[in-house]
């Protein structure tokens, strides 16, 4: 039986945060049939990047042939009809195109889209097994420089189509010597007003094109003049609406609450300056106003209880500017917690405190933040505990319990709210079911975020409520704004995704919109119609910067069509393919069932893979499975019983907004090892996400952005726990005490890993990823194994190689493996061994299955950095068929029981045979 083939190296994994403002994931050329066996590691970013862009989906090198560079065949967008050259080779048009693609494109931190190269017919588009769409991060950050602002005033008017209202952009094409333009989305062509007009070079381009903004970035920021505004621009508006109940009080919820307002405050790094205004008002059975007039020696409260005919005690003063009030804002913060510490009442009217908010706000807008504790039960609104059956969980009538019950009556708040400009961030930290699924749309609808914390206690989660409620509040945000997306003709929007209200067809309201916030289009050909041979999308964000200035953050990404099925597979996007797939999948879900949802997956992934069968070259298509193997055992789709609903919820809401990268880590973690750190300043290589990788004398960490979870073997050295947790033994590790203690002993070991933890921390900002310590043979340690999706899981009860043949995954001929690398270092279990330049991984002989013992491997540094998020180092024993798996697939032995975790853990030391 032939060995299998290196895993690991063709595409990199999921991206950190840094490494997506560089760029797409970058990929191998894609020479071999298996990502790994013999590919040269991409650059990431940088110059290097720029020679090896042909590796990365979405962005275009420059033609090989430097006599096609330069030959524009005269005009920056020549003829828009003219075809590229049929059967995959470049014209002088298309090779132009590519270059003018990899310099003037919106840049991937802020436009992804899943595929490059776009089929240019219904036949080509039906032979494309991936989900045709667009990621847009609109106010992502930006890494290297701030985004371009440009101002029109001197000039008159922002130039835009005078048909589709397309802005200028670096795709239009130029006529007359300038006096004409030519519209890259409609084709309308139309006079250049004369203020804008300048003349043409030899090529045909704008003279000034490099010395304005919006003819060279594709990213711009225009100032918007007085005809872009219906009122004055709003100033930054917090009001914080906060669960003044018992279990709020008691679990220390209050005291997080205020304490994080007042840092925010204190800090001076809300946006806005002396803008910005804060409201307060708290709630249990009754509605509680606060009076916060700077003249008053301290705030007055006003008490509303009848909830039925609500009103606001007074007109003025619940809003007011922070620079003049900060002292009572203060004041009252720190007398919150002793005002309420004795109650006694368990109830709440959520529903009623955000409809008085409203009241309060609705004449200005902004950021309603609401804090709750438990369901609401009182006033308008109310909701029922005994809705909540985990009989359902698991089963086809789970969906019954993450839609909304009863009546819209949350959703016809929350578009009241978007009509007055309002967003709705929620912070739930509840003790029992909360019933998200019903007060959800209040965040979903209005453009905000939900943010939960079950079982949530001062004394563990401080720290996590803490940072994401300083995050929240601090971030760069957009207020009052509306988005409009647009296509190239011959193509439409069939679908828009996130957190939004859509005002007729095509108009998102998003009454705050933040640097984190993503959404995604669809986007499908019109019937009868011939795509132009290049599509164009164009984003324009119309909003208020904190600072007042009315801005338009405008995205134009273009990419040319072909009818070559080999040069769209090979521009496929994984993570913004596996973004767009996520979307449609939690869409299916809750419109039929999670089981019709899962179908929905898998049959895409059947497509996927029989597409991989015919194009054995497409890295893309190989390791595309890997990914839907990982979303079908992640918490979001697994159908087993042991995600309470409202949890299922709150995913399903994280997801709908998530990033990218974030993305592709939940479905993909990353695991490392602690034990046996580099003492270097660099983070431990990423392992596979299989028992294999694990020893009982080992400490490993797996990271999916949300959460950090710790697993302590029964085997580690005494030392390492004494050093790192001050524990003497195994026996005395108390992993609760554990998760706060790590990494703060001042011992150099303790401070290697503490620095390892704020690393991984660093890269993903938000959320705070919580520390969980797991003990081997801990209840909670099939958490840990949950995540090791190359394995069965419990979500899944088959390995990676097994879930790939059920897809139909056929073998192809394999050439012999790379020289066997040198044999793991002795007192290092569970590392990985590589090669410089090399992130594939070593085959040895061994005792494992099908006479392989697959060693682990990682993909290659990044910028210095392990990436993030994990990524398919895939190494492993070949299906049962003696094929090599697709993709590189994990080992299939090692994997856990049904219905539970492994019985008895990894091995002692060494690699697990």
């Amino acid at each position: 039986m032939a060995p299998p083939p290196m895993g690991g190296g063709g595409m990199a994994p999921p991206p950190t945060a840094g490494q997506m403002q560089g760029g797409p994931p970058p990929m191998g050329g894609g020479a071999s049939p298996f990502p790994g066996q013999a590919a040269q590691p991409p650059a990431a970013f940088g110059a290097a990047a720029g020679a090896q862009a042909g590796n990365r989906p979405g962005v275009y090198s420059q033609p090989m042939d430097p006599s096609l560079a330069g030959n524009t065949g005269g005009g920056g967008m020549p003829g828009m009809g003219m075809q590229p050259a049929a059967g995959g080779g470049q014209d002088a048009y298309s090779a132009q195109f590519l270059k003018d693609v990899e310099n003037f494109n919106s840049p991937a931190h802020f436009v992804r889209s899943t595929v490059g190269r776009l089929p240019n017919s219904v036949s080509a588009k039906q032979k494309t097994c991936i989900p045709l769409g667009v990621i847009l991060q609109p106010l992502a950050p930006f890494p290297s420089e701030e985004v371009a602002s440009v101002n029109f005033g001197a000039t008159g008017s922002i130039v835009r189509c005078k048909q589709c209202r397309t802005y200028i952009n670096p795709f239009v094409q130029w006529e007359s010597n300038g006096r004409r333009w030519t519209c890259n989305l409609c084709g309308f062509s139309q006079p250049t007003p004369d203020t804008y007009y300048a003349s043409l070079d030899e090529s045909g381009k704008r003279m000034d094109r490099f010395q304005r903004p919006e003819l060279h970035k594709g990213a711009v920021d225009y100032i918007a003049p007085g005809e872009y505004m219906v009122r004055p621009p709003q100033p930054p508006v917090f009001m914080f609406v906060i669960d003044v109940s018992y279990t709020a009080v008691v679990t220390g919820m209050l005291q997080t609450v205020v304490t994080s307002i007042k840092e925010a405050i204190q800090s001076g790094n809300m946006p806005g300056g002396q803008r910005v205004q804060v409201g307060i008002i708290t709630f249990d059975s009754s509605l509680h106003f606060y009076n916060l007039n700077s003249n008053l020696s301290q705030p007055q409260m006003l008490v509303v209880s009848d909830l039925e005919d609500l009103f606001l005690p007074l007109p003025d003063d619940i809003l007011v500017p922070l620079a003049e009030s900060e002292s009572a804002i203060i004041n009252l913060l720190d007398s919150l917690p002793s005002i309420f510490g004795d109650t006694k009442i368990n109830e709440s009217c959520l529903g009623s405190a955000v409809k008085g908010a409203f009241m309060a706000m609705k004449h200005i807008g902004g950021k309603l933040l609401l804090f709750g504790a438990c369901i609401p039960s009182v006033g308008e609104l109310p909701l029922k505990s005994t809705r909540d059956n985990p009989q359902l969980l698991g089963t086809d009538r789970e969906v019954e319990l993450l839609r909304p019950a009863g009546a819209d009556g949350y959703k016809d708040l929350a578009t009241e709210l978007t009509r007055a400009q309002i967003s709705v961030e929620m912070f739930i930290a509840p003790q029992a079911y909360i019933d998200l699924a019903s007060i959800s749309p209040l965040a979903k609808i209005t453009a905000g975020d939900v943010h939960y914390y079950p079982q949530f206690h001062m004394n563990t989660g401080f720290s996590k409520f803490r940072s994401e409620l300083l995050h929240v509040l601090t971030r760069y945000m957009g207020w009052e704004a509306v988005m409009r997306c647009r296509v190239s003709r011959g193509w439409k929007i069939t679908k828009f995704f996130g957190h939004f209200f859509m005002r007729g067809q095509d108009l998102l309201v998003v009454p705050n919109c933040h640097a984190d916030q993503t959404f995604a289009i669809q986007i499908d050909m019109e019937e009868n119609v011939t795509p132009d041979p290049v599509l164009c999308v164009q984003s324009a964000l119309l909003y208020t910067n904190s600072d007042g200035e009315r801005r338009i953050r405008v995205h134009t990404w273009a990419g040319l069509t072909t009818g070559n099925y080999s040069d769209i597979v090979a521009s496929i996007d994984v993570q913004a393919s596996v973004v767009m797939m996520s979307h449609m999948v939690m869409e299916e879900s809750l419109k039929t069932n999670q089981k019709q949802g899962r179908d929905k997956l898998q049959n895409m992934c059947q497509q996927i893979v029989q597409a991989g069968n015919m194009s054995p070259n497409s890295e893309a298509l190989q390791f595309l499975p890997l990914y839907i193997n990982g979303m079908l055992k992640s918490a979001a789709f697994r159908g087993i019983n042991d995600i309470p609903a409202d949890m299922r919820t709150f995913i399903f809401s994280r997801l709908e907004t998530l990033s990218v990268s974030q993305t592709s880590a939940f479905f993909y973690p990353r695991m490392m090892s602690l034990h046996n750190a580099p003492d270097a300043d660099e983070l431990p290589e990423m392992l596979n996400l299989t028992r294999e990788s694990m020893t009982q004398d080992g400490v490993f960490l797996v990271e999916d952005g949300e959460t950090m979870l710790m697993w302590v073997g029964s085997a580690v050295d005494p030392g390492f726990l004494q050093a790192v947790f001050g524990a003497g033994s195994f026996d005395q590790l108390n992993s609760t005490a554990a998760e706060q203690i790590a990494g703060t002993r001042g011992d150099p070991l303790s401070n290697k890993i503490g620095n390892i933890l704020t690393k991984v921390r660093a890269e993903r900002p938000f959320p705070f990823m919580q520390l969980h310590v797991i003990r081997q043979g801990e209840p909670k340690e099939g958490r840990f194994y949950a995540s090791l999706i190359e394995d069965r899981t419990m979500g899944l009860q088959s390995t990676y190689t097994e879930f790939l043949q059920r897809m139909g995954y056929r073998p192809q001929q394999q050439a012999p493996p790379a020289q066997q690398g040198p044999p793991t270092q002795q007192g290092m279990p569970g590392m990985q061994q590589h090669q410089q330049h090399q992130p594939g991984m070593m085959q040895q002989p061994g005792t494992g299955m099908g006479g392989m013992h697959p060693q682990m491997g990682g993909a290659p540094h990044m910028g210095g950095a392990p990436p993030m998020g994990g990524a398919p180092p895939m190494a492993g024993a070949p299906p049962m068929c003696g094929a090599p798996p697709m993709g590189g697939a994990p080992p299939m032995g090692g994997a856990p029981p049904m219905g539970g975790p492994p019985m008895g853990g990894p091995p002692m030391g060494g690699m697990h045979r």
